[in-house]
């Protein structure tokens, strides 16, 4: 008989986003995404960079980085260039997989994300469904692997 191994896979997820709806639309799409895989997911949300900074160093002290940042770009305090920035600076922090999710839609905006340590940048989407999508994504990056089946 197959059993599959009892051990299921957790993602944690920061998400730094100043504007509560589009945080909550976010985290909905990341739980539906996280269970079509059977993942657990523990999600975070900062309001800003520098709160986020906060966080993540508190956690690097408690050896619980989260597995994937997601971050918008116009924010107040800290920016999410600015935040980018930092977190890259830090060579234990050059390997958490950070995705932007901005308003902006122009191509240099974007490309200037990924030159800043974006492992990918996206526009906001309109319809849930292509957030959706997005999310499929996201939880992608640094994916643990998959239970495995083992003969019983």
């Amino acid at each position: 008989m197959l059993t599959i191994a009892e051990n299921r896979r957790s993602r944690h997820v920061l998400i730094v986003e100043d504007d509560r709806d589009d945080a909550y639309l976010l985290k909905r799409a990341l739980t539906t995404a996280a269970r079509e895989r059977q993942v657990d997911l523990e999600i975070a949300h900062s309001e800003n960079g520098m709160d986020a900074l906060g966080e993540v160093a508190f956690n690097d002290l408690l050896n619980r980085l989260p597995d994937i940042i997601v971050v918008d770009l116009n924010m107040p305090v800290v920016n999410g260039e600015r935040f980018l920035n930092v977190l890259r600076s830090d060579l234990r922090l050059t390997n958490v997989p950070t995705v932007v999710l901005t308003t902006a839609t122009e191509n240099y905006v974007l490309d200037s994300a990924m030159s800043e340590g974006a492992d990918a940048a996206f526009s906001k989407p309109n319809t849930n469904e292509e957030l959706l999508a997005i999310a499929r994504v996201i939880l992608s990056y640094g994916e643990p692997p998959a239970p495995v089946a083992r003969h019983a």
